[in-house]
């Protein structure tokens, strides 16, 4: 069982991009590379609007924004070859935040059971999983495709929380962006919120709203 300042659950639900994995960085060159090859910069608050959506509606998202000449296909696409080149290398363990891959473990420890609820693709996660040494504890993985919603929708979550055969009272979901944890909390999940610079203008509705607020997985083990 999980049991950390207040909060008691059985089942946890992680997000990936911007919780377990620090991928700022990535994501940022990336959107640099993108939007520079078309002559433009990366648009103002374009990270945190994108947040919680999945690659296709990013891609809508984009092109009826900025680029409305393009198509959704050509756009994932491209996006997908520049994060296979990235997540698929070798040495992609090295994205985790610090103590991360520790946090998962010590629950898998613990016998809680665990569930990832992302707006990636298993071609981009599974990778990153593996080289963490960290795939192989969890139980169901479910993306937004899956769940035929972006992640300010509960159902992603409760299809998680059934996975896990657990209420959805009984689970736990750490998440960076607000309106995923909204969500979260919408389907009957405690939530962790997990600082991430992308969310940084979110920070303190994220502390006022989640059911705890830490800066890293170290607090964890303090």
């Amino acid at each position: 069982m999980f049991e950390w300042k207040g909060i008691c659950a059985d089942g946890a639900v992680f997000d990936l991009d911007g919780t377990l994995i620090d991928s700022m960085e990535i994501w940022s060159e990336i959107d640099e590379e993108f939007f520079a090859s078309r002559g433009m910069a990366v648009p103002p608050h374009y990270q945190e609007n994108i947040a919680h959506l999945g690659f296709r509606d990013v891609a809508a998202f984009t092109i009826k924004n900025y680029l409305p000449a393009e198509r959704e296909e050509d756009v994932i696409a491209e996006w997908n070859r520049m994060c296979r080149e990235k997540y698929g290398a070798k040495e992609s363990g090295k994205y985790f935040k610090p103590h991360a891959v520790r946090f998962v473990r010590s629950l898998a420890e613990r016998g809680v059971k665990m569930c990832v609820a992302t707006a990636s693709s298993p071609e981009l996660f599974v990778p990153v999983l593996k080289a963490g040494g960290i795939y192989g504890l969890f139980e169901g993985f479910f993306t937004v495709d899956d769940a035929g919603k972006n992640k300010s929708f509960p159902d992603i979550f409760l299809l998680s929380a059934n996975k896990l055969r657990l209420a959805p009272e009984r689970c736990v979901a750490f998440e960076d962006s607000l309106a995923a944890l909204r969500a979260a909390k919408r389907a009957g999940m405690r939530t962790v919120a997990v600082y991430d610079k992308a969310s940084e203008g979110q920070r303190e509705t994220l502390k006022a709203e989640a059911d705890a607020f830490v800066y890293g997985f170290d607090e964890f083990f303090e």
